[in-house]
C-alpha cells in the first residue's frame, strides 16, 4: 500500500511450496520416539556458581533446586502462546527496564529446567534461537514458534509423540501469562521464519466502536457487521487485484545505511521475510511515509511532520499534507516492491460477550506482514466505518505512488492466532513433520485453546470496554483529527484515475500485441 500500511498489501506471488526428505535426522524416526515428563527425567540438583557473570552480555545464573540431566543436544522446535500486556515484546532486549520480555522468561525458565547449559546462558546466538515473527509491546499470541538447540534428557519424547512432557517441565517455571505448548525434535535446516508462509491474527474490536449499541436489534447488528465486513474485505478485493511491480516500475529508493532503526529492533505486528526488508521497513517509518499517526495506547496525536521527517509536508508552508501523489521519482521515496503484501483474508466475525462486554473478532491473514500493518488496516477500516475517511480512502490509499497518512489501532488486542510452514526451496506443498504435528496435532491445539480461554481471553478482555483505556482517549482523537483536506484526496484521486487509465491501456496494448 502506499500508505500507512500501504506496503504490506500490493499482491505479491505466493512461493511455490516445497517437498522434503527427513533423511538428515540421523537415526530419528518419525512419529518421533517420546517422553512424558515428571517421572522419565532424571534430575540432579543444582546449586549456581559461587562467582555469577554479572556482565550484560551475560546475566547472572537464576537460582534453580532441580534441573534435568543433559543427554545431547538437540535441535527442537517450540510453540509458545503468552499474553503480551505486561511484556515489552517477543524479542529478548539485555538492557535494564522494568518490563521484562517474552524471550527473557523463556531463556530463564528453559535454563532452569536444563535444556540451556551454564556456559551458554546469556547468549542465545550460541544455541541458535530463531524464530517465525516477532510481536510489539501488548501484542499476545498462540503460534510463536521458536527452534534452538537444546540440552535435551536421555528419555526426551519417549511415550510422546506431541512434545507436551518437555513443556511441562519449562512451564513449571514460566509465570502464568507465558505456555509452551509443546517441544519437538527438530532438523537441522530448519527455519521457521523463512518456512513460514501463512500467518493469521484476530483483533478483538468493541462493537461499540463500530456503531453497535447494546439495545440494537438483531436486524441492526447484522446491518452493522455487514457494512464493516464489506469495509474490511475492500483489503483483500483492492489487493488481489493490484498488478506486480514488474507492471508499474516503483520509484528507486537510496541504498540502506545498514543501521538499524528502534523500529525494527522493536519489532512489527508480523515478521519481514528478510533483514534487508526488515531494515527498508524500518527506514519507512522513520522518513514518514507510512506514518499513522496514532501512538502508542492512542493516547496522543503525533504530527506527520513533527518527529518523523517532512516527506508529508508542504514545502511552501507549514501545512501538513495528508495526501500526496508521487508525479515522478522521488530519490528521498524509500517505499519498494518488497513492501507490498498479499492479504489472504480480512473479515469480522459474528458479535460476541467476554466479561460483558460485546465485540467483534477481526480476523486478518496473509503470508508476511510489515510493521504496524494490522492495526494500520484495522484503524483505517475503523474511520471509514465512522464516517471519517471517504470509502474510497482504501482503493486510492493502496496505490504504488499515492502517500496517505492513515490511524494506528491500540496494541492491547491484537492476537496472532496460528499459522502454517512449507518448505521452499523444492517444489510442491509438504510440511516438515513437526511442523504438521504443531500446527494440526488436537492434543496441541486443545492445550492452546484452554490457554485461550482461562487465561488470555479474560486479562485481553480488560480491554474490551470502549468507556476505558485505550478505546476512550483513541476514539476521542480519531474523531477529532482524522481528516483529509478535500483538495489533497481530490488531487491524489484524479492522479490516480490517470495513472489507472495508462496503465490498463498500456496492459490491453501488451496483450493484443503478444497474440
Amino acid at each position: 500500500m502506499a500508505v500507512s500500511f500501504f506496503p504490506s498489501l500490493l499482491s505479491k506471488h505466493h512461493h511455490n511450496h516445497l517437498i522434503f526428505s527427513i533423511s538428515s535426522l540421523r537415526t530419528w524416526s518419525w512419529p518421533w520416539p517420546s517422553i512424558s515428563c515428571d517421572s522419565r527425567f532424571v534430575c540432579s540438583t543444582w546449586s549456581p556458581p559461587s562467582t555469577p557473570n554479572t556482565s550484560e552480555a551475560h546475566p547472572p545464573l537464576p537460582l534453580s533446586t532441580e534441573k534435568w540431566k543433559p543427554f545431547r543436544k538437540k535441535k527442537v522446535v517450540m510453540r509458545v502462546g503468552y499474553v503480551g500486556t505486561n511484556y515489552r515484546g517477543l524479542q529478548l532486549q539485555r538492557d535494564e527496564h522494568e518490563l521484562s520480555t517474552v524471550e527473557n522468561e523463556l531463556e530463564t525458565a528453559i535454563f532452569k529446567a536444563g535444556g540451556i547449559r551454564n556456559s551458554n546462558y546469556g547468549d542465545l546466538h550460541k544455541i541458535a534461537w530463531a524464530r517465525s515473527s516477532r510481536t510489539d509491546k501488548g501484542v499476545h499470541s498462540l503460534a510463536t514458534m521458536i527452534s534452538f538447540k537444546m540440552e535435551i534428557p536421555e528419555d526426551a519424547w519417549k511415550e510422546d509423540p506431541n512434545g507436551i512432557a518437555l513443556a511441562k517441565c519449562i512451564n513449571s517455571y514460566l509465570p502464568d501469562n507465558i505456555k509452551v505448548f509443546s517441544i519437538l525434535p527438530s532438523q537441522r535446516s530448519f527455519d521457521p521464519r523463512s518456512e513460514c508462509n501463512f500467518r493469521k491474527y484476530s483483533y478483538l474490536l468493541p462493537a461499540e466502536i463500530i456503531g453497535i449499541k447494546r439495545h440494537f436489534s438483531e436486524a441492526e447488528i447484522d446491518h452493522h457487521l455487514s457494512d464493516f465486513n464489506n469495509i474490511l474485505k475492500s483489503f483483500e478485493e483492492t489487493n488481489s487485484s493490484k498488478a506486480s511491480p514488474k507492471n508499474g516500475r516503483m520509484p528507486r529508493r537510496p541504498k540502506s545505511s545498514g543501521k538499524l532503526s528502534a523500529f525494527e529492533l522493536e519489532g512489527s505486528d508480523g515478521e519481514q521475510e528478510s533483514r534487508n526488508e526488515e531494515m527498508v521497513a524500518s527506514e519507512f517509518e522513520e522518513t514518514n511515509q507510512i506514518s499513522s499517526e496514532y501512538c502508542g495506547f492512542g493516547a496522543h496525536l503525533v504530527d506527520s511532520g513533527d518527529n518523523l521527517g517532512d516527506d508529508l509536508k508542504d514545502q511552501n508552508s507549514n501545512l501538513v499534507v495528508r495526501a500526496r501523489w508521487l508525479y515522478e521519482p522521488d530519490e528521498t521515496d524509500r517505499i519498494s516492491a518488497s513492501h507490498f503484501r498479499k492479504i489472504f483474508c480480512c473479515t469480522c466475525g459474528k458479535l460476541e460477550n467476554s466479561l460483558g462486554f460485546d465485540y467483534v473478532e477481526i480476523s486478518i491473514s496473509g503470508e508476511s506482514f510489515m510493521l504496524h500493518q494490522i492495526r494500520k488496516m484495522v484503524g483505517t477500516a475503523i474511520a471509514v466505518k465512522r464516517k471519517l475517511l471517504p470509502r474510497d480512502i482504501l482503493t486510492v490509499s493502496l496505490t504504488k505512488f499515492s502517500r496517505i497518512v492513515l490511524p494506528l489501532a491500540p496494541s492491547e488486542v491484537l492476537i496472532l492466532k496460528g499459522n502454517t510452514f512449507v518448505l521452499r526451496k523444492l517444489p510442491g506443498n509438504v510440511t516438515r513433520p513437526e511442523m504438521k504435528t504443531m500446527v494440526e496435532s488436537e492434543e496441541i491445539l486443545k492445550t492452546v485453546n484452554q490457554f485461550y480461554i482461562s487465561v488470555m481471553l479474560p486479562q485481553v478482555s480488560k480491554f474490551l470496554d470502549p468507556s476505558r483505556s485505550p478505546w476512550k482517549e483513541w476514539v476521542e482523537i480519531l474523531d477529532a483529527n482524522t481528516s483529509i483536506p478535500d483538495t489533497q484526496l481530490e488531487e491524489v484521486r484524479n492522479a490516480w484515475k490517470l495513472w489507472k487509465d495508462k496503465f490498463e491501456g498500456t496492459t490491453s496494448f501488451a496483450s493484443v500485441s503478444s497474440q
